[in-house]
């Protein structure tokens, strides 16, 4: 969009990581390509995560209390592709990707750079999406390395 105003493309120079989050468990769990994740606390240790309003993702979360957070780098970018389509409820989401799930049954990436498990805690719509907080408790870096850093044209797009 050549013809974004200028505070969309200022906008889109606010830089985020690229993230898989994932929820619900065995049969029921689904992820999708995050980009607007963000830690909003340190005791307890909390995060944020965008989710556009009427994703089905945003339901298993409320539902189950939990979901996880798979930070990817360079090394997991081959599965951005797989989960920027979205899947449809009962849609196998995870069909030829390496996971194991937390304690709670909800699964993460393992090809991921990291992955952080947290305790659904509130959530509010604003906008076309609904924001919702979690506290950290757990979670581990699978190896050394960098995120990815994501950057858009305009912020009017993701």
């Amino acid at each position: 969009m050549a013809d974004a105003p200028e505070w969309a493309r200022a906008l889109g120079r606010v830089p985020s990581g690229l993230f898989i989050v994932t929820a619900g468990t065995a049969d029921d769990a689904t992820g999708f390509l995050a980009s607007w994740v963000q830690q909003v606390g340190l005791e307890p240790a909390s995060l944020s995560v965008a989710i556009k309003q009427g994703r089905h993702v945003g339901r298993l979360i409320r539902d189950h209390g939990t979901f996880c957070v798979s930070i990817l780098d360079s090394e997991s970018k081959d599965l951005l592709g797989h989960f920027a389509r979205g899947f449809a409820p009962g849609d196998p989401a995870f069909v030829g990707i390496d996971t194991a799930t937390t304690d709670c049954g909800v699964p993460f990436l393992t090809g991921a750079l990291a992955h952080l498990v947290c305790r659904f805690v509130d959530a509010v719509d604003w906008a076309d999406h609904s924001i919702v907080c979690g506290e950290v408790v757990g979670g581990r870096p699978h190896r050394e390395g960098d995120p990815i850093v994501h950057l858009r044209k305009h912020g009017q797009t993701y």
